[in-house]
């Protein structure tokens, strides 16, 4: 018998999934639209492969996110909180960002995190369903997105809270 962590993980994977294969059609549904409207992305782009991130142009970087991880996370976001994130767009991740054309990560607009034991421990006890998404869902979906490490709790290496949030 499966856990519901097991449950959620697959359920997530297959989300993921879906989500890409209708990233890649030629047509999209209707009721997806780049918000704030945007020229369409200048070319498709794959997926980076493990560290080429990083080497990337910002204009290679913001075809690939309208283009592919917008929709991915749109989808983890609704299935976590359907009405709160119900218009999940560049804003909520990167917020002035958007405005100036830089997109910085982290974003100072976000929530500021301590990190640290104390900090898990309280955020478990105060909101454990925030806590398991992030570091089950948001964190390994976005790093493999972007073809970077997840988090190594062993080596505190790869992305992290901190590639999201300020700490704070």
């Amino acid at each position: 018998m499966e856990t519901l962590k097991e449950v959620v993980m697959n359920v997530a994977r297959v989300a993921f999934l879906v989500l890409c294969l209708c990233a890649c059609s030629s047509t999209k549904p209707a009721t997806i639209t780049p918000d704030p409207p945007a020229a369409a992305p200048s070319a498709r782009v794959s997926v980076p492969l493990p560290g080429e991130w990083t080497t990337w142009s910002h204009e290679k970087k913001k075809d690939y996110m309208k283009a592919t991880v917008v929709l991915a996370e749109k989808g983890l976001w609704a299935n976590y909180d359907p009405v709160r994130f119900a218009n999940l767009t560049c804003k909520n991740c990167h917020g002035s960002g958007v405005a100036d054309g830089t997109y910085r990560m982290p974003n100072p607009d976000l929530p500021k995190w301590p990190g640290g034991a104390d900090a898990f421990r309280e955020l478990k006890e105060r909101n454990p369903k925030a806590l398991w998404f992030m570091q089950q869902v948001v964190v390994p979906v976005t790093a493999r997105l972007i073809g970077v490490k997840e988090f190594d709790f062993a080596s505190h290496t790869g992305f992290s809270c901190f590639q999201c949030h300020v700490r704070g």
